[in-house]
């Protein structure tokens, strides 16, 4: 196959050789999967957070994942569509770069991406619509907003220092209360409920500074990738040691928000879910530890996204088991 037509990898800069790949191959690595695991979590522990009060349903929690892995990979696709059309660099130093083929262009095999994981985006969000009602819409598009204003214009938010914050709301409150709400809002007294807010706004809080940690981690770990491409990080402004700090902070309210939870939420036997947040402010400290070496930051960040993920599976598996019974309601929760 003549090399002017088709699409390719550099496995790495030091290596000469490149590999034919095709137009799918392309869009799975600029779908980035390896960070759908922020989604997930975040997704399972709003199903943590309805199981709490006693408001599991299948359904509508695997088409709020659903939706946030379209979404997910949606945004992914769009930053490369725009760090190809604008040359920020990025496509290369992440090992894809293309022959200059005026059929298909990189951009022209992106933007059919987008435009293929935004309407998986939008079947699943007409089926979470469905089940929900019209509020999702709300939620729909505050995403849509912070991902337009993280991967377009001038100055994209994902190019600045500011890009944790978009990472916190999206990965945190958003995802985290949207999936509750999904669930719980049939059993709810209102829609917005006290009551079913509180334990969604917790945990949101808890995965949206995990997420965080995650994204500075990740920073550091592409620390040559982002000079080269002149992206902007927390890392990349304010060094080594403001990163650290950040990161203990940020763990450590986490970690004090989380064993705190049962108590605030005042679920009987509480004490049972206490090893959760310990565990993860332990792997949470033994991350920031590995990003201090240079030669360790990707197996930080490795860890960063194991942590999150955990987090979540045991958050949702304990309080299935000490949550409140299924469509219980407490009737003298205040209404917002």
């Amino acid at each position: 196959m003549p090399l002017s037509k088709s699409i390719v990898f550099a496995p790495s800069l030091k290596t000469p050789n490149l590999s034919i790949v095709t137009a799918f191959q392309i869009l799975i690595k600029a779908a980035g999967l390896r960070t759908l695991w922020l989604g997930i979590a975040s997704v399972v522990a709003g199903t943590a957070a309805a199981v709490a009060h006693g408001n599991l349903q299948p359904f509508p929690a695997l088409a709020c994942l659903l939706f946030a892995i379209f979404a997910q990979c949606a945004s992914n696709v769009m930053h490369r569509y725009y760090d190809a059309k604008n040359g920020y660099g990025e496509n290369e130093e992440n090992n894809i770069v293309y022959a200059d083929d005026i059929d298909r262009p990189l951009t022209y095999i992106l933007k059919e991406g987008i435009q293929v994981f935004s309407i998986l985006t939008a079947t699943a969000g007409l089926a979470v619509l469905s089940m929900a009602g019209w509020w999702t819409i709300l939620f729909a598009a505050f995403i849509a907003i912070i991902v337009v204003i993280s991967n377009t214009g001038p100055h994209p938010l994902c190019r600045s220092v500011f890009y944790p914050v978009a990472t916190f709301l999206i990965f945190g409150p958003i995802a985290v209360v949207g999936t509750a709400f999904v669930q719980s809002q049939h059993e709810a007294l209102a829609l917005f409920s006290w009551w079913d807010l509180m334990p969604a706004l917790i945990l949101g809080m808890i995965t949206g500074m995990m997420a965080v940690n995650c994204h500075v981690i990740f920073g550091v770990f592409h620390r040559r990738n982002n000079g080269t491409s002149s992206r902007t990080t927390f890392f990349g402004r304010y060094g080594n040691a403001a990163t650290g700090l950040l990161l203990v902070i940020s763990t450590l309210a986490s970690g004090l928000i989380g064993i705190m939870a049962p108590f605030w939420m005042d679920i009987d036997d509480g004490y049972i879910y206490m090893p959760v947040p310990v565990l993860s402010m332990i792997l949470g400290f033994i991350a920031i530890s590995l990003m201090r070496k240079p030669r360790y930051s990707k197996a930080a960040w490795r860890l960063s996204l194991v942590n999150i993920v955990l987090f979540a599976v045991l958050s949702l598996i304990i309080f299935y088991f000490i949550g409140y019974p299924e469509g219980y309601i407490e009737e003298s929760s205040l209404i917002i």
